[in-house]
């Protein structure tokens, strides 16, 4: 299996989300997300710099391919640069996941916990609004927990 292209997304919505694409040459897309709060277009312009070094290689070997973007300047690295490589190692792994036929938490130790707290920003124009989609979060499932 090999890479044939790597590409960032952006996404705006209250605030731009930056996910990054793997595809490989068997057909399995690996989707990763790089989070670095308005900085979004320079991790975007990262990812594309750096998906030549990618091209052709084994996504399986997601460590070397690490180190290969970690070390590809010669500047030192900061935090756009970082931003950039773990949107594409998540990619990776989830390419890994699909190819192998498991989940990634298989992958890296095992279930360590049944369910996790979340935190999530809502914009509101009035204190029914975001009551409504709290009900709607809990007819999804979402176990929801009162603060205060």
């Amino acid at each position: 299996m090999k890479i044939v292209a790597v590409k960032p997304y952006l996404v705006k919505d209250w605030r731009t989300l930056l996910f990054v694409k793997v595809e490989t040459d068997e057909g399995i897309v690996g989707i990763g997300e790089g989070g670095l709060t308005s900085r979004e277009w320079g991790v975007a312009g990262i990812v594309e710099a750096l998906e030549p070094l990618l091209l052709g290689a084994d996504p399986m070997r997601s460590e070397h391919l690490w180190q290969l973007m970690w070390r590809s300047g010669f500047h030192p690295s900061n935090q756009v640069l970082t931003a950039a490589i773990a949107a594409i190692d998540i990619a990776l792994w989830d390419i890994k996941g699909k190819a192998l036929g498991v989940p990634i938490y298989q992958l890296l130790g095992g279930k360590v916990r049944d369910k996790v707290e979340t935190y999530c920003h809502m914009a509101a124009a009035t204190p029914e609004e975001p009551a409504g989609d709290c009900q709607a979060a809990g007819r999804r499932g979402v176990e929801l927990l009162a603060l205060g």
